[in-house]
């Protein structure tokens, strides 16, 4: 159970890694002519894309050290049903797609600022958050099956 829980710690710490770099996005997507948002702080490029990256290298190696942990740690498999434990390993390569692909359209970005065509600004957000959800889904039912369900 260390091996799990330090798997959890560690994703917990990308998610909010994450959190930082997401926030500074909304910042950037809320902010109005003038460079001010309604939200507090002020978007800074640089700071954004290295947290993103932060992040994104951090679930990534949390993914391989999940398959690691389930293949080949793990002397006892019931920490989460078989068929729970097979969506969550399919649902966290799922995430990595969709920030893959987030992360690959922000750096075209940040090569090659959008300007007026909005289509790549908003695909990376659409990305993002659509990872940002499923990893919220992952959360929960790690949360349920590892630390809640063992208790019933």
């Amino acid at each position: 159970m260390v091996y799990v829980t330090l798997h959890a710690a560690w994703m917990v710490l990308a998610v909010v890694v994450g959190t930082v770099a997401g926030y500074m996005g909304l910042l950037r997507a809320t902010q109005r002519p003038g460079g001010r948002s309604a939200l507090p702080g002020r978007f800074r490029m640089k700071p954004h894309v290295n947290f993103g990256t932060v992040f994104y290298v951090m679930l990534c190696a949390g993914l391989v050290f999940g398959v690691v942990l389930n293949e080949f740690i793990l002397e006892d498999r019931s920490v989460m049903p078989p068929a729970i434990a097979t969506a969550h390993i399919w649902l966290a390569c799922l995430i990595a797609i969709f920030y893959g692909a987030g992360w690959l359209v922000g750096r075209r970005l940040v090569r090659d600022p959008a300007g007026p065509n909005r289509l790549l600004p908003r695909l990376h957000m659409v990305l993002n958050f659509t990872g940002c959800t499923l990893l919220g889904v992952q959360v929960a039912l790690a949360l349920y099956y590892v630390w809640i369900w063992p208790k019933m």
